[in-house]
C-alpha cells in the first residue's frame, strides 16, 4: 500500500524534472538561432541577426510557426509590432506549435526592450543543449 503513493510521487517528480529536457529536445536549429539572437537583443536586432532571421523565414525546412517568429523578431523595435502581435498570439495558443515555439511566442509578446530574467533562463537552455 505504501509503495503506490511513493511510486506516484517518484513518477511525478521525474516528469517535472524532465520537462526542461523535453523542451530542449524539441528545440530545432532555427529555434536555437532565434534564442541566441533574442538573448543578445537590446531594443532591435543587429544587421547580422536580421540576415539570420531572413534565412530562417525563407527556409522551406523551417516550420510555419518558426517563420512567423523569425519575421516578428526581425521586426522588433523595443516591443513587438502591433501588426505581428496577432500572428504571434496564434502561435502561442496553437496546439500544433511545439513547446519551444509557444514559449518563444510568449517571450516575444512580453518583450520590452530586452528579454525578462525568466525569458533569459528559458532561452539559455535552448542555446546550451
Amino acid at each position: 500500500m505504501k509503495t503506490k503513493p511513493l511510486s506516484l510521487a517518484v513518477l511525478l517528480a521525474a516528469a517535472l524534472a524532465a520537462q526542461p529536457a523535453a523542451q530542449a529536445a524539441d528545440t530545432t536549429l532555427a529555434m536555437e538561432q532565434m534564442a541566441r539572437i533574442v538573448l543578445n537583443l537590446e531594443e532591435k536586432p543587429s544587421e547580422d541577426a536580421r540576415l539570420t532571421l531572413d534565412d530562417i523565414a525563407e527556409d522551406s525546412a523551417s516550420t510555419y510557426n518558426e517563420r512567423i517568429l523569425a519575421s516578428s523578431i526581425k521586426n522588433l523595435d523595443k516591443k513587438i509590432r502591433p501588426d505581428d502581435k496577432a500572428t504571434v498570439l496564434k502561435v502561442w495558443t496553437s496546439p500544433a506549435a511545439s513547446e519551444t515555439e509557444r514559449e518563444m511566442a510568449k517571450i516575444l509578446l512580453r518583450f520590452n526592450e530586452k528579454p525578462t530574467a525568466e525569458a533569459r533562463g528559458a532561452l539559455s537552455q535552448w542555446v546550451e543543449r
